[in-house]
């Protein structure tokens, strides 16, 4: 009886560990008819539990060039607008907890750039939940660039829509949010990111700039997967006229971003899996990741509570459910919580089992015209369908 009862505990043993597996490896068929299909030239994906990662590997090359470098684990791509909830989310919450800030505060108590009185009023609640009533962003036929661009462009603000009528995700919300965080601190954003995010976290691949660093970076800049081609867009040819390359290469590819000089509120920040496993990570610890504090529990606690708009869902600077959410996919439950990137970037996590999803790509390269919605989905429905199978296998 006690032979049959240790090879019964053998068997359950290898059974759970061989079935943990079986999701993942769904996941690299899935990418590579991705590439194949050319949805994207290449991507990172990384599935953690915790503080352990389960899966991570490089699928494809950086360009479609039959000469192009591959994709490794450590590529850095364009993060995009997962600059909103790392960087900006993240330093409005401090602020809140530091006493500086308070999350109903009207917007033009801090910048005075703002003229029309409606837009003046909306708080920092309704910017972080895209619930503001602004537009998604500012109008490219008029082109204005730098800081003084900026507030000529913000003195003509109006509102779309009432505030908290809908969900219409902003752009220029964000890069107002950047700009309260700047004026309350008197500090750039990129200082900010990388002195209370990124060096606490050890987010040692994630910044802003990446080619204004000092010259023993070219290593840093060789690891960047290039995005979009350059040819035809009048903005990039105004904003980029000596640019020597045919695609944006550690360059970032947000217009707006561009047109600010690669810091905002919004995009710019460029970085790699691996470190957003470490923001993913001390999120689910309640702020605090191997001793250092980035956030307090209760100030997580808040920043995930769901605001429902319409029928729409959001936390504060993170998605829920709207027509953002497909890297959620079909299983994931509700209460998990991520965001997108315009690049072909996204992550995902689920509070419940502690489990998140990375997806690194580049798929504007080397134009806009794909989509990687279905693959984020099926990705996220992989992991799902392996995460009770996972937890037995510990």
């Amino acid at each position: 009886m006690k032979i049959k009862n240790v090879l019964f505990s053998l068997w359950c043993c290898v059974s759970s560990a061989v079935l943990a597996a079986e999701p993942y490896d769904r996941i690299a068929p899935l990418v590579e008819k991705a590439i194949a299909d050319k949805q994207l030239p290449g991507a990172v994906v990384l599935v953690g539990r915790g503080e352990q990662v389960l899966y991570r590997k490089a699928f494809g090359f950086k360009t479609y060039s039959p000469a192009a470098p591959v994709i490794t684990p450590d590529t850095v791509f364009d993060l995009a607008s997962l600059t909103k909830p790392v960087v900006t989310t993240t330093l409005i919450m401090q602020l809140v907890e530091q006493g500086e800030l308070r999350l109903t505060d009207p917007v033009g108590n801090y910048l005075k750039q703002l003229n029309d009185v409606e837009v003046k009023k909306i708080t920092m609640l309704q910017l972080l939940t895209h619930s503001s009533g602004l537009a998604d962003g500012f109008d490219r036929r008029e082109f204005w660039q730098g800081k003084a661009g900026l507030d000529t462009a913000l003195a003509k603000l109006k509102l779309k829509t009432k505030p908290e009528q809908q969900f219409v995700y902003s752009d220029i919300g964000f890069i107002l949010l950047g700009l309260v965080v700047e004026q309350i601190t008197k500090q750039p954003l990129d200082l900010l990111a990388e002195q209370r995010i990124f060096q606490p976290l050890k987010m040692k691949d994630s910044r802003y700039l990446p080619l204004d660093k000092p010259l023993q970076d070219v290593a840093y800049i060789q690891r960047i997967a290039p995005t979009e081609n350059l040819q035809g867009d009048a903005d990039y040819q105004k904003l980029l006229p000596n640019y020597a390359q045919a695609y944006l290469h550690a360059v970032v590819h947000d217009p707006t971003a561009l047109r600010l000089g690669g810091v905002a509120g919004h995009a710019g920040v460029f970085g790699t899996a691996g470190d957003l496993a470490l923001f993913a990570q001390m999120l689910l610890n309640g702020g605090e990741l191997k001793g250092q504090s980035v956030l307090s529990p209760l100030a997580v606690q808040r920043l995930l509570t769901p605001a429902v708009i319409g029928n729409q869902s959001r936390a504060l600077g993170w998605d829920m459910q709207t027509g953002y959410s497909a890297p959620k996919g079909d299983l994931l439950p509700p209460g998990s919580f991520g965001h997108t990137g315009f690049t072909g970037t996204s992550i995902w996590i689920d509070p419940a089992s502690r489990t998140y999803i990375i997806l690194l790509s580049n798929r504007v390269h080397p134009n806009r015209d794909t989509s990687i919605t279905d693959l984020r989905a099926k990705l996220a429905n992989i992991v799902a369908s392996g995460i009770e199978l996972a937890k037995t296998a510990d």
